[in-house]
C-alpha cells in the first residue's frame, strides 16, 4: 500500500513540475510577445522642449498677447529675454526652494521661456521650457536650473490655456464681424 501511494505521489509531483514548466514557458512566450508588440516607431514631435502647442492661422502678435494674458493671470511677471523669446517669472514655492535651492543664495524663482517658430505658412509652434532660478535679479550670479520633467504637465496646462485664449479671441472676432 505504501508503494502504491508513493507511486501516486511521484506521478503528482511529475505533473506539478511539468505544469510549472509549461506555465513558465507560457509566461516567457507572453512576455516576449508583449515586448515585441510594444516596440513601435516613436511618434514624431514638433518640439523637444518641455511643453508645446501648435497654433493655426494666428498672427504672431495675437499669440504673444494670448501668452502674456495667460501668464499674467497666473501671477507671472514679464522679464527681459532674448530676441526670440518671451520670459516670465514669479517667486517659487517653499517646496521649490527646498528642491532647487541652497541655504545661502536665497529663494528660487520659477522662470518660463516661451518661444514661437513657424512650421509652415499657417501653423506656428508655441513651446516653452521651465527653469528654477536663484538670484534672479543678478545676471552675473543667477543660476538657472532646468525644471524636472515632472513639471511638464504644469507647463503644458499653461500652453493649453494659451490655445484656449486664442480660440476664444478668434470666436469673439468672428462674432464682432457678424454683428
Amino acid at each position: 500500500m505504501c508503494e502504491e501511494s508513493n507511486i501516486k505521489r511521484g506521478a503528482a509531483l511529475r505533473l506539478r513540475i511539468i505544469g510549472s514548466t509549461r506555465g513558465l514557458a507560457v509566461l516567457m512566450v507572453l512576455t516576449a510577445a508583449g515586448l515585441t508588440a510594444g516596440c513601435r516607431a516613436p511618434k514624431t514631435h514638433v518640439s523637444n522642449r518641455m511643453a508645446s502647442i501648435i497654433v493655426t492661422n494666428q498672427p504672431s502678435e495675437r499669440i504673444d498677447t494670448a501668452v502674456q494674458t495667460v501668464f499674467t493671470n497666473h501671477r507671472f511677471e514679464e522679464a527681459k529675454g532674448e530676441e526670440d523669446e518671451l520670459v516670465f517669472q514669479r517667486p517659487g514655492s517653499v517646496m521649490s526652494g527646498l528642491v532647487y535651492g541652497d541655504w545661502y543664495s536665497g529663494g528660487v524663482w520659477e522662470r518660463i521661456k516661451v518661444y514661437q517658430r513657424e512650421l509652415d505658412s499657417s501653423r506656428t509652434v508655441v513651446e516653452c521650457d521651465g527653469y528654477m532660478v536663484q538670484q534672479h535679479e543678478d545676471p552675473l550670479f543667477q543660476k538657472e536650473k532646468r525644471q524636472y520633467k515632472t513639471k511638464k504637465g504644469h507647463l503644458q496646462d499653461l500652453l493649453d490655456e494659451v490655445a484656449a485664449e486664442l480660440m476664444s479671441a478668434a470666436r469673439n472676432a468672428t462674432r464682432s464681424q457678424i454683428e
